[in-house]
């Protein structure tokens, strides 16, 4: 549908929502069912007192000039994206990725890396690192910057976000006042609502496709979709507007953007159900109070956390050139495979990539090839543990082999090899909840990869729906 601007907008604090019906009648309705609802961690989380003490950090680190979060970095992500800045994100990462960083010693010399309390084994491995070069310990504590403890040179316990978007250079007093000026209309009793307006169309969907529309604010759909998982929807992340999965009979498509200029149509030309455009501060509120009202309307479950199950020693049902398949499927070519473990799915399919997201970002392209050669939603996500909730869809894990791992001190397990204990735990708890799986394990991940784009290259589109 095309989204008339002049018709069913909720606006507030510079965000409006357009296309959701109007919240005018609904507030009665909804009210006590919403009571005591809890829109969960809010990554715009500073106190405002520190950001003097933060700038005048920021200033005396001013000779480290790349910025790195170890931890949870979505939103931090989508933040630097927008605004234009650097920051490198070690988010359960890759070994890859992290030996990038700690082999490079001009690298090293210049970062600053703001340490999450759920990234202790990266600290760990950094601390190391930066001894190993020949700094002091009271050299490495400059360069590793944690949020609490004796040892912290700021005291902001959770509030890694908006420390690491500072350091990069980021105005964080301007994203907390768009936070700010927005959140009362959140929970107003009267008048305009976008939170509410957006909670209720999502609540009323399956699948939602988030499409950027190109007016600025990139990355907001990948922070936005684990929110959208967390209350039982399928978030398809779009390359583009017009990218395989945006549409379909049981998709709601919206666009998502920055504020609109004067006479501006929403949606940027991606015809949507619903096109949020506002501030990014505000855009951080209103889809966690969305996506939160519209988990207790559909009474979602709370998200399943497998836990850590001993490495399997499984053996692939069969190679075909740089990719062993594990499957109870018949023995077929790849592209055979694809087409017959996609011919299955009726509802959707997640697949999940446990491999680097920078130096194995090709792989990606695989989303919109099986999204047309299935004609079904199909989710994408880097995180190892990733399960959905347990009682829908279809999973394609796709593993990578680390020819070099990174030891952490202390620890049992290296990070590469916790990262395959935590995706061999999603697979068991896939398996028990009897969903559909398909593991395919790359032994050279470049090869791999083109082999793997090559088979779902040569499946024949589906009609969506």
């Amino acid at each position: 549908m095309t989204i008339d601007p002049l018709a069913a907008v909720e606006a507030a604090a510079g965000l409006a929502v357009f296309g959701a019906p109007a919240t005018a009648s609904r507030h009665g309705r909804v009210d006590a069912r919403l009571a005591g609802l809890d829109a969960g961690p809010d990554p715009l989380a500073l106190d405002p007192a520190l950001l003097p003490q933060l700038a005048e950090l920021h200033e005396e680190l001013g000779d480290l000039d790349n910025v790195v979060l170890a931890g949870p970095g979505r939103a931090a992500r989508a933040i630097a994206r927008t605004l234009g800045r650097r920051l490198t994100v070690l988010d359960d990462p890759d070994p890859r990725q992290v030996l990038a960083l700690t082999r490079d010693r001009d690298l090293m010399g210049r970062s600053v890396t703001v340490v999450a309390e759920s990234a202790g084994d990266l600290r760990r491995v950094l601390q190391r690192a930066y001894l190993d070069l020949g700094l002091t310990e009271a050299e490495t504590a400059r360069h590793l910057l944690s949020l609490g403890g004796s040892e912290a040179l700021l005291e902001a316990p959770g509030q890694e976000t908006l420390v690491a978007a500072t350091l990069a250079g980021i105005d964080a007093g301007e994203l907390i006042g768009q936070a700010a000026a927005f959140a009362p209309s959140v929970r107003a009793e009267a008048g305009d609502n976008p939170a509410l307006a957006l909670g209720l169309a999502l609540a009323g969907a399956d699948a939602v496709a988030l499409v950027a529309d190109g007016s600025g604010l990139e990355g907001l759909g990948e922070w936005a979709a684990p929110l959208l998982g967390a209350a039982g929807l399928v978030p398809v992340v779009a390359e583009t507007p017009d990218s395989p999965g945006v549409r379909g009979e049981d998709v709601l498509t919206i666009s998502y953007g920055g504020s609109l200029r004067a006479g501006a149509v929403p949606g940027g030309g991606a015809r949507p159900d619903v096109a949020v455009n506002g501030p990014l501060g505000a855009q951080f509120v209103a889809w966690r109070w969305a996506a939160a009202i519209a988990g207790r309307l559909r009474g979602a479950e709370p998200a399943a956390h497998p836990s850590t199950a001993a490495a399997d020693e499984e053996s692939p049902s069969w190679t075909d050139g740089a990719v062993e398949i594990f499957t109870t499927r018949p023995r077929a070519g790849l592209s055979t495979l694809l087409r017959e473990f996609g011919a299955d799915i009726h509802d959707h399919l997640s697949v999940v990539a446990v491999l680097d997201p920078g130096s194995d970002a090709e792989v990606a392209a695989l989303r919109p090839l099986l999204a047309a050669a299935i004609g079904r939603p199909v989710t994408w996500d880097w995180d190892a543990d990733h399960v959905g909730d347990l009682r829908n869809g279809s999973f394609l894990q796709i593993t990578g082999a680390d020819p070099e791992d990174v030891e952490v001190p202390g620890r049992a397990y290296p990070l590469g090899g916790s990262r395959s204990r935590r995706a061999a735990a999603a697979r068991q708890a896939l398996t028990r909840h009897g969903r559909p799986l398909l593991r395919l394990h790359l032994t050279d991940r470049r090869r791999g990869i083109r082999q793997l784009l090559a088979a779902a290259g040569m499946l024949q589109a589906r009609p969506c729906g």
